[in-house]
């Protein structure tokens, strides 16, 4: 292992810890929009990535499960992660897209997902296995919504410099990030990649989206000049 490879195993939790200190530091400029609960799902994320390495390396001590064969499964915690976090960012970029037409259809989007997810239970078992259905649609309708949010910016006429708009980093986080890992995601699931020389560097892009989005994040809280519009 390169010492490149050990920086990318171990960035993950620093990164989130840092947006979260950058983002109560400019609280006060969000704290009454439907961005406040940010900071709740940057905690809930660093919790969830330290539970989930505890029951991955120490099942013995760290369980979800009274039963022996699901001892070393952490892969329901991010099933349930993945449920919470879409439908954070579903509601919050549909309550600053402008077309009424583009709230109903994420609204409808977000009734699909949850609907879809509970049937997903029904066909995966989610205590041992990715729901694929609730990633695939869920960062798929992601992508689709921010991509909508960047086209209703004016770029020529409005006089607000987006990139002064913490949205348009969370945005392009949320998009670089997902864009990156939903075929990584899927490749995983079908077993696509073999070589292991190639799983390495996959594994590595992965892992580097990670701080590049988180990155995003915070040059976004820094470069915010005004207080977040409520809806």
């Amino acid at each position: 292992m390169t010492i490149f490879d050990t920086v990318l195993d171990n960035i993950a939790e620093p990164m989130y810890a840092l947006t979260f200190i950058v983002s109560i530091w400019r609280y006060p400029k969000y704290y009454n929009t439907p961005l406040r609960f940010f900071p709740i799902i940057l905690i809930y994320t660093l919790l969830n990535e330290i539970l989930g390495f505890l029951i991955a390396e120490y099942p013995d001590i760290f369980s979800l499960s009274m039963n022996a064969f699901y001892t070393n499964y952490n892969v329901v915690l991010y099933n349930i992660f993945y449920v919470v976090y879409f439908l954070y960012f579903f509601n919050l970029f549909r309550n600053h897209i402008q077309t009424i037409l583009y709230k109903k259809l994420i609204f409808y989007a977000s009734i699909i997902f949850i609907v879809g997810s509970i049937a997903n239970i029904c066909i995966q078992d989610p205590l041992k296995e990715s729901l694929l259905f609730t990633f695939i649609f869920g960062s798929s309708t992601l992508i689709l919504i921010i991509l909508t949010y960047f086209n209703q910016i004016d770029w020529h006429q409005n006089k607000l410099d987006p990139t002064k708009n913490i949205l348009f980093w969370l945005g392009w986080g949320l998009l670089i990030f997902y864009s990156g890992y939903l075929p990584i995601k899927i490749s995983n699931n079908f077993r696509v990649i073999t070589n292991i020389d190639n799983y390495l560097w996959v594994r590595r892009l992965h892992l580097t989206l990670i701080p590049v989005m988180y990155l995003c994040f915070i040059v976004g809280f820094i470069k915010m000049k005004r207080k977040l519009l409520k809806d």
